[in-house]
């Protein structure tokens, strides 16, 4: 009896240390497998430099998890040092945005290019975050979008890495110019070394193509605590919508997760490669598949002195018990 309960601590403590995520660009093993995998070439450029500062942007894979009343997102691939972005939109409370509005205006006023953008029916956007690169610090903001028309605690919070092909930060709720919503600081992690997974193109990918999309393991990781995005009860699903585009978010590329069917190239501003200056002319519902990807909520893990003193407390009345005998 007693070697079973040492075995069984041993246990829940050996599967606390494997459910541990460090938020640094890279995916850990306890994410388990993708929940999205790249389905088409990309067309803003193959990333070819091991070193980080390549000329090239692609969305490999998407991983997710809820762990420690924090929301993991983790999304394999790379983000060209041009100031493109990568845009994570996050459906994880009611109410939302199925079509986004010009509002809350944030971004330099280069947010109000989304307006009118369609996402898949059942999609509601509630949490923007978003990173881009100049190839110096890696920065990320996270909006509260409220449905469009926020006014206060509207987000607009604000990080910066450290520099280089791998770096990381924190969102320290400042607010960047409007009231934060951030109750904790959000974290970040940028590794831009992979040269692998998708190639150029527009073509879709084969099932070994997928495979080598599904095999990369570093890009871009973000952490936030469910209490900023709405305390989503355990149970329930987040939702997360991922697209890569240009700096002033009137370009949209083929790189999104879901995944398109291919053949697909860029989809620019009106779904099919024309530049209109905003991205009013995408709606997603025209594409097959699930353009988004799907987060449960699920219990939380006790953390591992929880477990050693709960399993020695058993441990002790079990002797106490045979002692009796």
């Amino acid at each position: 009896m007693r070697k079973f309960f040492v075995a069984a601590i041993a246990g829940l403590m050996v599967s606390q240390a494997a459910a541990s995520i460090t938020v640094d660009g890279t995916v850990d093993a306890s994410y388990g497998s993708p929940l999205a995998v790249q389905t088409v070439q990309t067309q803003f450029g193959d990333a070819t430099d091991p070193a980080g500062f390549g000329n090239g942007g692609e969305l490999d894979a998407a991983y997710g998890k809820v762990w420690n009343g924090r929301l993991y997102v983790m999304v394999t691939g790379n983000v060209e040092k041009n100031f493109n972005k990568l845009h994570l939109f996050i459906d994880s409370k009611a109410g939302g945005e199925n079509v986004l509005s010009g509002l809350p205006n944030y971004d330099g006023g280069r947010s109000q290019n989304f307006g009118g953008l369609g996402f898949d029916t059942g999609f509601e956007a509630d949490y923007h975050v978003f990173g881009r690169w100049g190839g110096g610090n890696f920065e990320v903001d996270v909006v509260d979008r409220a449905g469009g028309t926020c006014t206060t605690n509207c987000g607009g919070d604000f990080g910066q890495g450290a520099g280089g092909g791998i770096q990381s930060g924190s969102i320290l709720g400042n607010g960047g110019g409007t009231t934060s919503f951030l109750s904790t600081p959000a974290t970040f992690g940028f590794n831009n070394t992979n040269i692998a997974g998708v190639t150029g193109g527009t073509n879709a990918l084969s099932v070994a193509e997928q495979a080598a999309a599904a095999a990369v393991t570093t890009g871009f990781e973000f952490s936030i605590a469910l209490a900023d995005i709405g305390n989503p009860a355990i149970g329930s699903t987040i939702l997360v919508h991922a697209a890569y585009g240009n700096g002033d978010n009137n370009y949209h590329s083929n790189q999104i997760l879901g995944g398109l069917p291919g053949p697909q190239g860029n989809l620019g501003g009106n779904g099919s490669g024309g530049f209109t200056g905003n991205l009013a002319g995408i709606n997603f519902n025209q594409y097959g598949g699930s353009q988004y990807f799907r987060i449960p909520v699920q219990a939380e893990i006790p953390e591992p002195a929880t477990l050693v003193m709960a399993g020695l407390a058993v441990a002790g009345l079990v002797g106490l018990r045979r002692r009796a005998k």
